[in-house]
């Protein structure tokens, strides 16, 4: 299998941390390749035509899309008795799945924040476009910190999603202070983040 992937991207690193959690890294090729909001790159395109990363190819030739679908695909291929369940059983799968929703919703506006910065010149920037992505991020963390029951549970897609979009903020919007009025999010970050598959898929450039 290959994983058409890039190290800043959060939502090829979900991919990247589900594969280290389960022990399934040696069992796919990771290809780097460059991509940008006004670019698609040049291979990406015929396996997904959203010329978009995660792009994951099958032992079958066909392609499958988006970082939500092959983490479960991942998630569901693991086996033995030390598998690690990332999506809960019964009802508790659908918390599991709207934290993953939140994380990644976090990551969707922290981006679109970045393409802003570096496609549109300062006076073309649209500042309440600007607050709105800003306001998603800071209801979301207001949310978990009132929420934040949810994430002491067992490590599952869920928070996991959620400490890879806490790790983006710090990678890529310093200035935005998300830990002055979270306490307890910063604390559950700061015992999180040392897990292996976090400390060794933190994003660069």
């Amino acid at each position: 299998m290959k994983l058409f992937y890039s190290p800043p991207s959060p939502f090829a690193r979900k991919v990247i941390v589900v594969l280290k959690e389960t022990n399934q890294i040696n069992d796919v090729e990771l290809v780097n390749i460059k991509i940008g909001p006004l670019s698609s790159g040049q291979i990406i395109p015929p396996l997904n035509p959203l010329g978009k990363i995660p792009t994951l190819i099958l032992p079958t030739g066909e392609s499958l899309i988006d970082s939500k679908y092959i983490c479960r695909y991942f998630a569901e291929r693991q086996n033995g008795e030390r598998a690690i369940k990332l999506y809960a059983k019964g009802k508790e799968v659908w918390r599991v799945l709207n934290f993953e929703a939140l994380g990644d919703g976090i990551m969707d506006a922290a981006i679109l924040l970045v393409y802003e910065e570096r496609i549109r010149s300062e006076e073309l920037r649209v500042q309440a476009w600007v607050d709105a992505q800003k306001l998603k991020i800071t209801r979301t963390l207001d949310y978990l910190e009132s929420n934040n029951q949810a994430l002491t549970s067992a490590v599952n897609m869920g928070n996991l999603t959620i400490a890879i979009a806490l790790d983006y903020l710090d990678f890529r919007h310093k200035n935005i202070s998300w830990r002055t009025n979270h306490p307890i999010l910063t604390r559950w970050h700061q015992e999180i983040k040392t897990r292996n598959s976090l400390v060794t898929t933190l994003p660069s450039d």
